[in-house]
């Protein structure tokens, strides 16, 4: 898998990636919601019931979610169900940013529910994963989220092999982007999580080659805990470094879905191992490695990308794609299932990712549930999260 130059160490995180180129106000809720069972919904209660996931929040009159927000910032949102009244707390802030309280619009249609604050809240969640998506405004920071109304207890739980496609900048300036795909592993005892950035890893923690041309994986072993308190429901991620102390890594959340759980990780802290004064910020998502069929993207999905929202309408093999952002405004492009990219610009076998391809130059997908799909943007060297329609 073609790989970009190394110039970050580990903890910044592990520089190398299989690579591709390429709103309302008021108060209050209502519902029109029709309850319908489906396979999607089946799966994820399949999955949460082997997680042993609980709900965050414990009051049938609230929801809270756990937030993965893009700036590097883990969130708790709560919300009343029946005023729409909520508050939001920071956890680990980059930002120093401060709770926030208010009221919003929360709407129940079909298996969706959509929130909505002028110039502050946007999001939806598919009721039949919990898995929530959209944009936030903080503290005057914006950022694109996902989060999560699970909690796992027992990490052990979590054991497996994941894919994951992320990226990370610097906190001040934005700048020195950097794109990253390949696998981790979470141990039985759920205690510890290998990365493999541009490769795979074996049930024994080692990396694999993937691409015998390109650049061999970078491999770095995380250790993870899990945060107590009110706002506990995800888990700390640490890493030690050259000094032999523990540094900061990020926040790892649990999402449920019908592919299989999803991890969201938030990534934040100095780089080259915590010795740096640099700071890291990021996002990473992940999701249990496994065959796609190839129709598991099959219709329309809405993408934001910079000031804009691109659209793809996916049928099979192809993906048809409007983006107002450029010129011209709309294109095809070809879907390959299970694949990424090689150093030489050939497909290479890689279950679970997807390509989408265009005059000879794709850009990596991840899909992590029905509703949600991750897709690299190859210019900003980032990743965006598209919903389905």
């Amino acid at each position: 898998m073609k790989t970009p130059q190394i110039h970050l160490t580990l903890s910044a995180l592990l520089v190398a990636a299989l690579t591709a180129c390429g709103g309302g106000s008021g108060g209050g809720t209502s519902d029109t919601s029709s309850n319908t069972a489906s396979p999607v919904a089946t799966a994820a209660s399949n999955n949460l019931t082997a997680l042993s996931a609980t709900t965050i929040s414990s009051d049938s009159n609230s929801e809270a979610f756990d937030v993965l927000a893009s700036i590097g910032d883990t969130w708790r949102l709560v919300v009343n169900k029946t005023t729409g009244a909520y508050t939001l707390t920071p956890n680990n802030s980059q930002y120093a940013l401060a709770a926030e309280s208010g009221t919003l619009s929360r709407t129940v249609v079909g298996d969706v529910v959509t929130y909505t604050l002028a110039n502050k809240v946007s999001l939806t969640q598919d009721t039949r994963t919990g898995a929530l998506l959209g944009s936030m405004t903080v503290g005057g920071q914006t950022a694109q989220v996902s989060g999560t109304p699970y909690q796992v207890a027992d990490a052990s739980k979590l054991a497996g092999i994941y894919n994951f496609i992320g990226s990370t900048r610097d906190k001040v300036g934005g700048t020195n982007s950097e794109f990253y795909a390949g696998q981790l592993s979470i141990s039985s005892n759920g205690a510890s999580a290998t990365l493999c950035v541009g490769g795979g890893v074996d049930s024994s923690g080692n990396c694999t080659v993937v691409d015998s041309s390109g650049q061999a994986p970078e491999k770095g072993v995380l250790a993870v805990s899990k945060v107590s308190g009110s706002n506990g429901g995800f888990y700390k991620l640490t890493i030690t470094g050259g000094d032999n102390q523990t540094h900061d890594f990020g926040n790892l959340l649990v999402q449920n879905g019908n592919l299989g759980t999803v991890l969201l990780i938030d990534r934040y802290g100095n780089g080259d191992s915590g010795l740096s004064n640099t700071v890291r910020v990021g996002n990473f998502y992940a999701v249990k490695a496994q065959t796609l069929q190839g129709n598991e993207l099959n219709g329309g999905w809405t993408c934001p990308v910079g000031n804009a929202t691109a659209t793809l309408a996916i049928n099979g093999n192809t993906n048809a794609v409007t983006n107002p952002a450029e010129t011209p405004s709309s294109w095809t492009e070809t879907l390959s299932y299970n694949k990424v990219n090689a150093s030489n610009g050939a497909l290479l076998t890689f279950p679970g990712m997807v390509v989408s391809t265009f005059n000879g130059s794709g850009v990596l997908a991840l899909p992590l549930s029905a509703s949600v799909l991750a897709v690299e943007r190859d210019g900003a060297r980032s990743v965006t999260l598209c919903s389905k329609k």
